[in-house]
C-alpha cells in the first residue's frame, strides 16, 4: 500500500512538472526577477525605445476588452510611479485593431509622453518572450535592462 501511494505521488509530480513546462512558449523559461528582460522587437515604433536605456520603465501589455488592464494602463500613464520610482511607460495594446487602440488611448487620456503601440507593431516573439496571452501584464525594468518586478 505504501509503495502504491509513493508511486502515485511520483506520477502526479511528474505530470504537474510536464504540464507546467508545456504551458510555456517553445524554448522559453519562466521570467525571473533579476534576469535580463526580454528584448522588445517592434515592427514600428513612434518613439525610439533606445531613449529608455539607463532609466526605470514599465512595459505594460493591455487589451481593449479587459477593463482591469485599461484601468491599470491609465493609472500607470497618469502616475508614472511604480514602487516609489519614477518610470517611463511603454503601453502595448495586444489587440490587432490599431484604430481601436488609438481611440482608447485618447478616451483613457493615456498621454503623449507614454510610448503607445498596438498589436500590429509588436512581433509575436515579444508576446511569447513576455508570456502574454491576454489581458494585462506589466513589467518593471531597471536601468540595466533587468526585470525588477512583475506587476
Amino acid at each position: 500500500m505504501k509503495t502504491k501511494k509513493l508511486f502515485l505521488s511520483l506520477i502526479l509530480s511528474v505530470s504537474i512538472a510536464a504540464f507546467l513546462s508545456s504551458s510555456l512558449p517553445n524554448g522559453s523559461h519562466s521570467l525571473a526577477i533579476g534576469e535580463e528582460a526580454p528584448t522588445l522587437s517592434l515592427a514600428s515604433a513612434p518613439h525610439s525605445l533606445d531613449s529608455l536605456k539607463g532609466q526605470y520603465y514599465v512595459v505594460n501589455f493591455w487589451s481593449a476588452s479587459d477593463a482591469q488592464s485599461r484601468i491599470n494602463n491609465r493609472n500607470l500613464a497618469m502616475n508614472k510611479k511604480v514602487n516609489g520610482r519614477d518610470v517611463k511607460v511603454v503601453s502595448i495594446n495586444i489587440d490587432a485593431d490599431k484604430k481601436l487602440a488609438r481611440e482608447i488611448v485618447k478616451a483613457d487620456k493615456i498621454g503623449d509622453d507614454v510610448i503607445s503601440l498596438s498589436g500590429s507593431d509588436v512581433s509575436a516573439d515579444v508576446l511569447n518572450d513576455y508570456q502574454v496571452k491576454s489581458g494585462c501584464r506589466a513589467f518593471l525594468i531597471d536601468p540595466y535592462g533587468n526585470l525588477e518586478s512583475i506587476l
